[in-house]
């Protein structure tokens, strides 16, 4: 049995709202599949303590096991963090585009600086993420026995 990449985007998309991510999907479940693949693959590499392999076969959009709830949750609150990354660095929305410079360059020099306070919110809070789930699976018996080996 595996799991679906399609299950972890499902619950990225419950996190996140962007309508260019609905059109995406609404033009082509592929093409949406193919795209939300890039932050996924980031995922995997912020996720070095999973319990899991997270290897997914590209072909069949499959991972090699059945993910755990826990781990597909970690997984797409992982994505939003690169998600609301690629966000924040969007230069299209650091251009200015009306006539009125004063009140447009402090409204987006306040928006981006909102997105980037509520982007590191989230860095924040999947770095707790990680770290209490690293913390939960440690054997702590043999830590406390003062076996470090790991093993």
């Amino acid at each position: 049995m595996a799991t679906e990449t399609k299950e972890v985007y499902d619950l990225f998309m419950q996190t996140v709202t962007d309508y260019r991510l609905i059109d995406l999907f609404n033009a082509g479940e592929l093409d949406f599949e193919n795209y939300l693949q890039s932050f996924l693959e980031f995922a995997i590499v912020d996720f070095r303590v999973c319990n899991q392999d997270l290897d997914f076969d590209d072909n069949t959009k499959l991972f090699p096991v059945v993910l755990s709830r826990e781990n597909k949750v970690i997984l797409s609150k992982l994505m939003m963090k690169h998600w609301l990354g690629k966000n924040v660095n969007d230069i299209t929305q650091m251009n200015l585009h009306i006539t009125d410079r004063d009140f447009k360059v402090y409204s987006e020099a306040m928006i981006r600086r909102e997105k980037t306070i509520y982007c590191n919110t989230r860095k924040e809070e999947c770095s707790q993420l990680l770290i209490d789930y690293g913390y939960d699976k440690v054997d702590w018996d043999t830590w406390f026995a003062q076996d470090f080996s790991g093993s």
